[in-house]
Parts: structure tokens; sequence; C-alpha cells
């Protein structure tokens, strides 16, 4: 980092307005402190700052200090802990920001963890402080833990529009998934036969769901590579050689996730509307973590049978590889994950 470096961050930002509004979502501290542009593109600039996650972090460290041995890494531990310690950043849903009589619609947006080597956006943070920001509710909190959020509002501005003075101001958010842990048990049976549901907790608050499972099958993931590269559309989108190299890699990276005459057994089943569960094979969870292993999504939609009414069916896939002869599978219900608010958008007034 040299002079040249601040010099140019610097002159990459053609104006600034100061906002400095404050609101609260799922015990989250969110802070505005406000728009930036540079060209004609213009961005929402605000702090998040989640003390659950404070807490979680200083009791690692704690922790670390102490020199205290930890739990044994487990996949198990491993998913568990990315649930809890994460933080809660509410303004990565941001759908439309209303300032004043104005609205925009939000084009995309980003979302960092402050450093105190991160000259460039302590830069931008320097700047609105010349320029009258103040924010009594991030004065005292560390840097580390902040988090901050850009949102890229839609639209050309040569200039920031003029919002009077101490203009309302409020956002309008998309759901927010939230997960939650339940690790229960369950024997799966390759077939269609489950006539009963199941019905499980989860594991903190003790509030009870159910799912019931429609049929559990074995998925060959390299006859859906062959699948999706026959596909008319694919070569409608894609030129010859995009489409072979895709395939030249997949067929490097697929043995270390699922050899050839191997399967993933996939669990279509339905639930409440606006859940989805995880499920996770037993020996995956007590198994160590394989750093640096590869990872593949996969996206399995199942068919609606025309005979079969209520609730969509969903689809889960295990991605631990089982032999084409498989017909139990030891596997808990390992999460779910549902939406705030019933899936309805929510607003966040700042003052």
């Amino acid at each position: 980092m040299n002079i040249r470096y601040m010099r140019n961050v610097l002159s990459g930002i053609d104006e600034i307005k100061v906002i400095g509004k404050s609101g609260e979502a799922d015990g989250v501290v969110c802070h505005v402190m406000g728009l930036v542009r540079r060209g004609k593109e213009m961005l929402l600039m605000a702090l998040q700052y989640d003390e659950r996650f404070r807490q979680n972090m200083e009791e690692d460290e704690a922790s670390e200090w102490s020199g205290a041995p930890g739990r044994p890494e487990t996949n198990r531990t491993l998913l568990r802990s990315d649930r809890t310690n994460g933080p809660v950043l509410p303004l990565q849903t941001v759908h439309k920001v209303f300032i004043g009589e104005k609205e925009f619609e939000v084009h995309s947006s980003e979302c960092r963890r402050l450093d105190k080597q991160d000259w460039e956006h302590l830069l931008l943070m320097v700047r609105f402080l010349n320029q009258g920001w103040r924010s009594d509710d991030m004065d005292d909190r560390r840097i580390d833990l902040l988090f901050l959020a850009g949102l890229k509002l839609e639209g050309d501005y040569p200039v920031i529009p003029d919002f009077g003075p101490n203009p309302e101001m409020r956002v309008l958010m998309w759901p927010r998934q939230v997960t939650y842990q339940v690790e229960k048990p369950v024997t799966l049976t390759v077939g269609d036969h489950y006539p009963d549901p199941i019905v499980f907790r989860d594991a903190v608050a003790g509030e009870e769901h159910w799912i019931r499972i429609h049929r559990v099958y074995l998925l060959d993931v390299w006859e859906e590579m062959e699948n999706i590269f026959a596909d008319p559309v694919l070569w409608e989108q894609r030129t010859p050689e995009e489409i072979a190299r895709a395939r030249w890699e997949c067929e490097q990276y697929l043995p270390e996730i699922c050899p050839r005459g191997m399967y993933f057994p996939v669990v279509e089943y339905e639930c409440e509307d606006d859940m989805a569960v995880q499920f996770y094979s037993r020996s995956f969870l007590d198994a160590k973590p394989a750093h640096g292993s590869r990872a593949m999504g996969f996206i399995v939609r199942p068919e609606q049978p025309a005979d079969m009414p209520g609730l969509k069916l969903k689809a889960a896939v295990i991605q631990e590889p089982v032999p084409a002869d498989t017909v139990t599978i030891e596997a808990e219900i390992f999460q779910y994950t549902r939406c705030l608010g019933n899936g309805s958008l929510s607003e966040l007034h700042f003052k």
C-alpha cells in the first residue's frame, strides 16, 4: 500500500451524500452511512453489526488463548459451527430502497467484513466522516466486527438526487432463510413404501414439524451429465468449444465426487410449504472433513404425480456416493431451512 494507491481510491469517488440513519433487523444494527457515486453508478453504503456474532468470535478467541482443547472436528461439528457462528446480514436481501419521495430498485449487492488493512473501504469511511457523518451506535465497535454492505441501485446517475433535509428512509427486503438444527436419525429404504409421515423437532426450540417421504431413489450423476450435454438448448446458448471445455472439466472432477458405478441417494418429499429439509448420511456426519476436496452442486426437480394432491414435492440429494445395490441408508434429518415472515416481504425503517 502506498500514496498512489490511496490517491487512486479517493479519485474513484465522484460524489458522496451523507444519510446517517440506523435501523435494526433480526437483532442486527444496520446503519446507513449514505450514497456514493462513481461515474453514473450509485451505491448505498451501510454498516451492519451483529452482537451475537461478536460474542461467538470472542468466545472462540478466548478458547484459543486458553489452549482449551476443542471438540474433535467432524463434518457434523463443522456444519453446526457454520450455522451458529456466522453473522446475520439482513441488508443482503434488500429489494427496494425508499429515500424521501424517491424509490430505487437494487441491481446487486455485496457485503464484506471490514479489516484494519482494508484501506479502500476505510478511506471511504474517512470521506464520509469528513462530510459530517456520525454514528453513535457504531463509534465504539471493533472495525473487524463490522460488515460493510454496498447496494448498487438500478439506473444511471450523473448526480446524486436531492432528497431534501432529513428525508425518511426505509427498505423492502426479500424473506431471509434461517437454518434450524434437527439431527433426527432415520433409516431410508430405496423405493416408495413410506405410508406414514415423520415427525421431528427443532433441536433448540423444540418446535414440531413433519415430513412425508414420497420415494427414495439412486441418481446416476454420470447419466445426468450426458443428458445435460445432449440438451439442444445448451447447444443454442454455448459454442462447441465452451461445451467441450465444460465436458472435459466434468470428466476430470466428477470421479472425485462420485466415481462411475456409484450413485447419489435422492429423497423426494413433501412438507410445510415454506420449508426445505437437508439429509446427510450418518457416516458422512461422523467422518473427518476432507479439506481441499472438490464439490459440485446438483439441482433435482421431482415430477409431481398427477394423482397426488397436496403440497408440492421437493427433493434432497445426499451427496455421499453409494453402490448400485444399496437398499438402506442410515441418515439424519440434519437441518431444515425456512423463510422468515411466512415468505412475505418485510420493511425496515431507518431513523
